[in-house]
């Protein structure tokens, strides 16, 4: 396995946020929008182009976008997400979100079942799955807020650090 510059400071970028995350349950910005820019940059000069660098970050950036607007996530998990597609370009980017989805299902799993929530929470994600199919955007809200006090919250940036990793780590690239 060869790891190039960005893969490390990616990796460091990630590692850094899911700590941030962990102790703050805040991303900041001060490590993001650096690290999208250096990705921009760096894929830009040496890497995989500016183009795919900068798809890669807009298309992370617009899908955690929406997710934030119904109340999913933190606005600093889709400037991470961002940083992350800055870095691995389109189309990798998919790849990366799909093991990020996978590890953050895994871990809420987790954490709903150490506090005893297991069940509410799968009728729950049910519940959103079926009101999402019928589009009722205003209903995915209303039941996904993760601000109202007493809800279950996952500090997400552990998710997108362990997806990125595994990324970084196995991808024939």
């Amino acid at each position: 396995m060869i790891w190039r510059f960005g893969d490390l400071v990616i990796g460091a970028v990630v590692i850094a946020a899911a700590v941030a995350d962990l102790r703050a349950r805040q991303i900041p910005n001060w490590l993001t929008l650096p690290a999208m820019a250096a990705g921009l940059v760096l894929n830009g000069l040496w890497g995989l182009g500016f183009l795919p660098a900068l798809w890669g970050m807009l298309v992370a950036l617009v899908l955690f976008a929406m997710f934030f607007a119904v109340g999913f996530m933190g606005a600093g998990d889709g400037k991470l997400m961002g940083a992350v597609g800055a870095f691995v370009g389109w189309p990798a980017i998919t790849t990366v979100i799909v093991l990020v989805a996978l590890a953050g299902g895994a871990a809420a799993l987790l954490v709903a079942w150490r506090k005893g929530a297991l069940a509410a929470a799968l009728r729950s994600t049910l519940g959103l799955l079926w009101d999402m199919l019928r589009l009722r955007w205003r209903a995915v809200a209303e039941r996904s807020d993760v601000r109202e006090p007493g809800r279950l919250r996952l500090p997400y940036g552990v998710a997108i650090a362990l997806g990125t990793l595994v990324f970084l780590l196995y991808s024939p690239r």
